[in-house]
């Protein structure tokens, strides 16, 4: 029969007894009628037990016994009723049968399973059928070994299979390669390459066997405790490190995979593998003896073994370099291990003699930076480290709280604790850190270190502490507004920490005030040695800080800025007292000496300027300015103006003021880094043509616009400043509008008169432009010769860089029969408005009139942003007579045409001609319109 599925259909008569006798079937019909209800078409697993469930009708309410044999029965919750006997059901509902089918032979069978009511005949039962389909049980997959690479394997160490085969990942496994196997194949390395892990025993996969490489790994690891046992060990290896003759050390093999597993050998069965350390001396000798073991024939019990016990080198190992690798030994006769495996890694690692010695990391250091002495001495020894030429009037350096190995304080200066006591590690050795401030002596320091009961064990070495250095500079060329925000930069490697102060004119500390407390709402003149917040070193030893010179309570001139690596009584050759160091002092400046200052005796000090490093750089500081220039003087309705200026002081932004005849206008203006400015005014075409005055107030030193505006709910609207205190009401105003308002010109004056007021900061710059109706000039060309090249040109009100559309048209530009030519020329062209050297500006086109027909033409110029338009004729002939041009002027509300037809240059009308001629002009519109 195939190893695979197989299904078969067994039918299981299933018998729910009713057997009632003819006699009694009529008489007990009504107390007999028990049902036994099972579902169809089960399919059970063979070998498994399989729940089935029926559901059990009973006539009597106190139940009724059935007899189940070769099944269990269970209620609804999961009460086992009974099995192969009879059982009372107690009532009518859903119960569980558990069947489970067996295999005997070559054939699928069943147990029979059967119910019947009890006491009943069972000769004249009826029986149902019901179909039960039992499918072979799944195969159940193995796993053999593991196995390793130069190991012997047979069929029977696989389940009985011939052969191995690695597969593919994928949904639908691929074979990757084969490994024929018979009695006692040896598994070689060019049989399993890199494909280690699962092979399995069909192409189809199901069972499968494990193959790895024998591999180890050697540790060697600094330990605690003694040489009676297996000590504690660190995890701190002592490969690449320098190690006593005393040091605790203990010695680990790591095989994950093989460690445990017996291997098979043909000679004597399975074994575990052994291996040994060996040692290669300074002098190049081999060893597997270490201390006071030998490190041969160690069993791997486990995934992780330890070697022996905890060793030491000994006083008889030879200083100098050493190295160990841990590799396979023949065990059971089986050498395949040792012949083909590979070794371990290489530990390799200095023995030295455990003479006490103390070295520092660096010969010299710049204060305010630790340094560290690194003692080697007995693996797990008490030492004294101290600094031999500490002096009680000097700032000496002070060890680190609670470093590794610390054990208790020995010696202390002051504050500072010199001397302490520490153990070393596994290893002899210890590191210790000692820290200096800014304030510390710089001198060459003696550290000493000795055998803890013993004077005569002892070294020492020396570190020199040193004096850093500090630099300043500022940004820029030293000479800025005030408003300017100045960037000061530089390094210190004397301290972490920088103290700024300022000395100059007439300052209330003659030895300098905090540069910090000059800006905020406070704006004090501090004395330097109050300093509060000095500016934070980076790790780089480099600071910065941005001087905010906006509100700052300093005049313009010259100023000298000092930076210091400690805090100083600024510029002064004495010292300033900052408090009593004891707790119940009251000095108000205790808090902050507690932080900065130098602790002297029993009291804090700001020290003399000549007791810290410093720098110094110069700066000048001079009043903001404000410029404004407008586009122009003359702007038309409907055009724009700008206004462009430079702001001096770094302000975020200004305020513009404009006043015309009923016209108030405020706007802010935003000011960019450089100091300019440029702020589009758009005239509308419901301006006013008149004068109109603008004010451009500048903040000043304290950033803020002094001149208060009400704003257009309030009624009267009006403009005013306050006093400096606030609480103490407006002290000068005046009403913008609404009723009792001044005039434009008027309202300009009171405006800058009110800025002027010396008590607010604020500057101003004032201009006036004026507002006209849109006009556009035509200089009339006169006559032009065909194909010639010349200019129409123009002034006007309009704005520069306004875009002005120029059309130049035969006057014969009318429709004709389709029969004929119609030759018309002309060119239409834009062009931008440029300054003019008077009040007006001008504008200008070329025209080529090449292959132009002799005709007379219209010129119109028209505004592209402005609505105006101006027209005049010309005209163009074979030869030219000479004549004077006459300029054309046009408004926005009407159109005049001129035509140059003489030579004689006409006069200047005056005002009474011009209303004349106007008139005239009307008179010829209305007979061309009746026309």
């Amino acid at each position: 029969m195939k190893n695979t599925k197989i299904m078969v259909v067994l039918a299981i008569f299933l018998a729910a007894a009713l057997f009632v006798s003819a006699g009694a079937a009529a008489a007990n019909a009504a107390t007999n009628n028990t049902s036994i209800t099972i579902p169809d078409g089960i399919t059970l697993t063979n070998g498994t037990a399989s729940i089935i469930e029926v559901k059990i009708g009973l006539n009597a309410t106190d139940g009724g016994k059935l007899t189940f044999k070769n099944v269990t029965i269970y209620d609804d919750e999961n009460n086992n009723l009974g099995n192969n006997g009879t059982t009372l059901i107690p009532q009518s509902g859903t119960y569980f049968i558990s069947i489970k089918p067996v295999k005997a032979g070559s054939q699928l069978l069943t147990a029979k399973f059967v119910i019947s009511e009890d006491d009943l005949n069972e000769n004249n039962a009826t029986y149902t059928s019901v179909a039960v389909n039992v499918q072979e049980a799944a195969p159940v997959a193995e796993s053999f070994g593991p196995f390793f690479v130069y190991e012997k394997i047979s069929p029977s160490d696989i389940g009985g299979a011939k052969a191995l085969y690695k597969l593919s990942g994928d949904a639908t496994p691929a074979v990757l390669d084969t490994i024929a196997v018979s009695e006692e194949t040896t598994l070689l390395k060019e049989m399993i390459g890199n494909n280690v892990g699962v092979w399995y025993t069909s192409p189809t996969g199901g069972s499968y066997a494990t193959i790895w490489y024998p591999e180890i790994t050697l540790k060697a690891e600094l330990t605690t405790g003694d040489l009676t046992g297996v000590g504690t060990s660190s995890g701190d290896s002592i490969d690449g490190k320098t190690i006593n003759k005393d040091t605790n050390v203990t010695f680990k093999i790591d095989a994950p995979k093989l460690g445990g597993e017996p291997i098979q050998s043909a000679e004597s069965g399975k074994n575990i593998s052994t291996v040994k350390i060996v040692f290669t001396t300074p002098a190049g000798g081999k060893t597997t003896e270490f201390g006071i073991y030998n490190f041969a024939n160690v069993k791997l019990e486990s995934a992780q073994t330890t070697m022996k016990k905890t060793t030491q080198p000994g006083n008889d190992a030879a200083a100098g370099q050493w190295t160990a690798q841990a590799e396979f030994e023949t065990f059971g006769n089986f050498s395949g291990f040792k012949d083909y495996g590979a070794k371990s890694n290489t530990i390799t690692f200095t023995i030295q003699s455990s003479t006490l010695t103390i070295t520092a990391a660096k010969d010299s250091v710049v204060r305010s930076n630790p340094f560290t002495v690194t003692i080697q001495g007995k693996s797990q020894g008490l030492y004294n480290v101290t600094i031999e030429n500490a002096v009680d009037t000097d700032v000496n350096p002070s060890l680190q709280p609670n470093q590794n190995g610390w054990q208790k304080d020995l010696e202390k200066i002051g504050t500072s604790v010199i001397g302490a006591q520490f153990k070393t590690d596994a290893s002899g050795k210890r590191t210790i850190q000692y820290n200096t401030a800014a304030e510390t002596t710089d001198k060459t320091y003696t550290i000493r270190v000795e055998k803890n009961g013993d004077h005569s064990d002892y070294d020492k070495v020396k570190v020199k502490v040193e004096k850093g250095a500090v630099t300043i500079s500022a940004s820029g060329d030293g000479t800025y507004y005030i408003g300017e925000e100045i960037t000061l930069t530089g390094t210190n490697t004397d301290s972490t920490n920088v103290f700024l102060f300022v000395t100059g004119p007439n300052l209330k500390h003659t030895d300098g005030v905090v540069l910090k407390d000059l800006g905020g709402d406070s704006g004090k003149e501090n004395p330097a040695y109050s300093a509060a917040n000095p500016v934070q070193v980076r790790t780089d030893n480099t600071w910065e800080y941005k001087w905010d010179t906006t509100l700052i309570s300093l005049d313009d001139g010259a100023y000298t800025v000092y930076a210091t690596s400690r805090l100083t009584n600024g510029k002064s050759s004495g010292e300033q007292n900052l408090g009593k160091v004891s707790a119940d002092s009251t000095t108000w400046l205790n808090s902050k000496a507690n932080v900065y200052g130098s602790e002297v005796g029993d009291s804090y000090y700001a020290v003399k300027l000549s007791d810290s490093e410093y720098a110094t750089v110069s700066v000048s500081l001079k009043k903001p300015f404000l410029s404004a220039v407008p586009s122009g003087t003359v702007v038309a309705k409907g055009d724009k103006i700008y206004l462009r200026g430079t702001a001096e002081g770094d302000p975020n932004s200004l305020m513009l003021y404009i006043f015309g005849p009923n016209f108030y206008n405020i706007e802010s203006i935003t000011v960019e880094d450089d100091g300019t400015y440029e702020k589009k005014i758009e005239i509308g075409n419901d301006w006013a043509s008149n004068q109109y005055y603008v004010v451009i107030e500048h903040p000043m030193e304290n950033g803020v616009i002094d001149v208060y505006d009400t704003g257009a709910d309030s009624n009267p609207r009006t403009l005013s400043i306050y006093n400096a205190n606030k609480s103490l009401g407006v002290q000068s105003s005046f009403v913008v509008e609404g009723a009792g308002k001044l005039q434009s010109a008027n309202a300009a004056d009171a405006l800058t008169k009110m800025i002027d007021n010396p008590n607010i900061d604020d500057i101003y710059t004032k201009l006036t432009f004026t507002v006209a109706e849109p006009r556009i000039d035509i200089t009339n060309p006169g006559d032009k010769a065909v194909g010639t090249k010349f200019t129409i040109s123009g002034t006007t009100n309009l704005a520069v860089d306004d875009q002005i559309l120029v059309e130049v048209v035969s006057s014969s530009f009318n429709a004709v029969d389709k029969s004929q030519s119609s030759a018309t020329s002309g060119v239409s062209q834009s062009t931008k408005v440029v300054a003019g050297e008077g009040a007006d500006n001008t504008w200008s086109v070329e025209v080529d009139t090449t292959n132009w027909k002799l005709d007379e033409y219209t010129i119109k110029v028209q505004g592209i942003e402005v609505g105006i338009t101006a027209t005049t004729n010309f005209n163009l002939v074979e030869k030219v007579v000479t004549q004077t041009p006459t300029a054309t002027t046009t408004g926005a509300p009407a159109t005049t045409t001129a035509t140059a037809t003489a030579t004689a240059t006409p006069s200047t009308p005056g005002f009474g001609a011009f209303i004349a001629l106007a008139g005239l002009g009307a008179v010829a519109l209305l007979v061309l319109r009746r026309n």
